[in-house]
Formats: structure tokens, C-alpha cells, sequence
């Protein structure tokens, strides 16, 4: 008897290549092309497509407004921007927290990039990366402080959401900042290939987020916090160092939102961004993220992003009051949350 063939007695895993171990049969084309469909089709991701695409058919025939140019340059706009908010959300549910400081973020860059850009004439370039600069910092401090100090993220960001927003209002005192140059304003209103541009940058980030959790140790490690904290430490994870990685990230794709808006809306203001924060918690949410952490993908972020923003155009076409859009916006999120509350119960 070979060494292989005892070793293949005792454990089968461990066996080398020449044990004698059954081995299955190879899978013809056709079945592996029938278990990539029934794999795809039971993709949570792949019902909420669904779910968009019969909403995108309905609105073709409800309203004759919604496949005109203007309003799906609106609504691409708005799912851009929100999208490139919802992505960093999704880093932070990952390992089990929450951000809720993203949108008094936007509205703080926003600020910055008036203050920089108008008030003080910096070049675009250089205001543009000062501001995203302050945004990161936001994200920073919120990673820091529930790193090392051991506040949970929902206190530490809830804190910021004020700090933020105090700063955005005290620095312009509750005014507006216009008189942006044309060359930044492009950004948010211009087009390449007949496409926005912030749908471009979304896209850009959404893909390079995508291969960063699913492709590389770091991504792997933001699944493991989330999934086991403790675990992750006694595995070498520095822990401390992807919380506050993954903050900073937040912050970062909420500086780039900021900078899209301001440049779309043509004004710095501290205003903007109310509301993001539930925005995003919900896409990402209703995409299959967990809020305990470890759950979650950046294709069915896009999917939740892009279900909430046409409901939103949906409601306006029809001529509904935007008071009950918000009512309609909430249930759908609480909803979104029982469900994935009883899967993980099922589970």
C-alpha cells in the first residue's frame, strides 16, 4: 500500500494527488451552464432586479414623461450621486456599523468647496482636493474614536451628523455660496458620450469598490470584522485599522457626492445632503447588506440605490405629494429590514 493510499484512508482531504479517492465526474457544458442559471436566479441580487425592471416597465406606460432625454438625465444624475454615498455606506454595514454623518458630510464639503473655490480663489483643482481633504478627516475622526475609544459608530456619527452640519451653517452663517467657474460646474452638469458624468465617476467607484471587497485581502478582512470581531483579532486582523479604513472610506464617497452636487446645483450650501444618510442605509439594506455586519455587495447596493431613486420619480410623475413620498420611502426600508431580519432568522 502507497503512502497516498494510507494517507487517503486516514483523511481524504488531505490526500496527494495520485490517492485513491473517488473523484467526481466532470459536469458536461450544459450542466454547468444549468447550475450558473439556477445559481444567478436564486441570487438574492437577481429578484430585486427584477423587481426594477418591472418597475422601469410600468413607468414607461404610466407616465410619457419618463423615458423622455430630461428625465433620465435627472434621475441618472440622482442615482449617481446617491450610489457613490451608498457604496461607502456599504464598507461601514460590512464590519457592523453605521454612518449616519455621511450627509451633513456632503453639506460640509459643499461648504468647503465654496470657501476654498469662491471666497478665498483657490484654483478648482486644488479647492476641490482641500475639500475632499476636510471630508476624509470627518470620516477620520468617527474611525478613531470607535476604534480606540470603543464608542459604537451609530453615537460617534450621530455626534458628527451635528458637528458637521453646526460647521457647514456657522462657517456661511446659513447662506448660499455661488459664483462657481464653469470648468467646475461641468462636473455636475456636463456629459461624456451623450452619458453625465457623475454617472460615469459612480460607475468608476461601484466597480473599483466591487473588486476591492470580493478581490483583495482588505475586502476580505471588512466581511471577517463584520461576521466576527473577535475572531478577526484572534486571526492577526488589525481590527482598529480597517474600522477606521473603512470610515474614512465613507467619508471619502460622500466628499466626491459633495463636490458632484455642488457642481450640479451651481451653489454651496449647508443644506444639502439632508437625508442621505437614510437614503443610503437603505439602499444598501434593500441591496441585502446585513446591519449585523459580514452580509452585503456593491451589485445589490446599486440595485437598492436604483429601486429607491425610481420610486422617488415614480411618485413625482404620478403627481403624488412629496410628503407621501417620504412615507412610501420609510416602509419600504423598515420592510427591507424585516426581510433580511427573517432570513437570518431562517438562516
Amino acid at each position: 500500500m502507497t503512502i497516498n493510499e494510507v494517507t487517503a484512508k486516514k483523511d481524504p482531504a488531505s490526500a496527494g494527488a495520485g490517492a485513491a479517492v473517488p473523484v467526481p465526474e466532470r459536469m458536461t457544458p450544459g450542466q454547468r451552464f444549468r447550475l450558473r442559471v439556477r445559481k444567478i436566479v436564486g441570487a438574492r441580487e437577481a429578484t430585486l432586479a427584477g423587481v426594477v425592471v418591472l418597475l422601469v416597465v410600468y413607468l414607461s406606460f404610466a407616465s410619457p414623461y419618463f423615458l423622455t432625454a430630461g428625465n433620465l438625465t435627472v434621475v441618472g444624475r440622482q442615482i449617481a450621486l446617491a450610489l457613490i454615498i451608498s457604496v461607502g455606506m456599504t464598507f461601514v454595514i460590512l464590519i457592523g456599523g453605521i454612518d449616519l454623518s455621511v450627509g451633513s458630510t456632503v453639506a460640509l464639503v459643499s461648504v468647503l468647496t465654496g470657501e476654498f473655490m469662491v471666497t478665498i480663489g483657490i484654483p478648482p483643482v486644488l479647492a476641490v482636493l482641500f475639500a475632499l481633504l476636510g471630508g476624509a478627516a470627518v470620516g477620520l475622526i468617527n474611525g478613531v474614536i470607535n476604534a480606540y475609544v470603543g464608542i459604537p459608530s451609530f453615537v460617534v456619527t450621530l455626534g458628527m451628523l451635528a458637528v458637521a452640519r453646526g460647521l457647514s451653517l456657522g462657517i456661511t452663517s446659513g447662506s448660499t455660496i455661488s459664483g462657481f467657474p464653469p470648468e467646475f460646474l461641468n462636473l455636475g452638469q456636463g456629459s461624456a458620450l451623450g452619458v453625465p458624468i457623475p454617472v460615469w465617476v459612480a460607475v468608476v467607484i461601484a466597480i473599483v469598490a466591487h473588486l476591492v471587497l470580493t478581490r483583495t485581502t482588505f475586502g476580505r478582512h471588512i466581511y471577517f470584522v463584520g461576521s466576527n470581531e473577535e475572531a478577526a483579532k484572534l486571526s492577526g486582523i488589525r481590527v482598529r485599522r480597517v474600522k477606521i479604513a473603512v470610515f474614512v472610506i465613507s467619508a471619502s464617497l460622500a466628499s466626491v457626492s459633495g463636490i458632484l452636487e455642488t457642481a450640479r446645483l451651481s451653489v454651496g450650501q449647508p443644506a444639502a445632503g439632508n437625508g442621505y444618510e437614510l437614503l443610503a442605509i437603505g439602499a444598501a439594506v434593500i441591496g441585502g447588506a446585513s446591519l449585523f455586519g459580514g452580509v452585503g455587495g456593491i451589485l445589490g447596493t446599486a440595485l437598492g440605490t436604483s429601486l429607491l431613486l425610481l420610486i422617488q420619480n415614480a411618485l413625482i410623475l404620478l403627481g403624488i405629494s412629496a410628503y407621501w413620498q417620504q412615507v412610501f420611502s420609510g416602509v419600504i426600508i423598515v420592510a427591507a429590514v424585516a426581510l433580511n431580519m427573517w432570513r437570518r432568522q431562517r438562516k
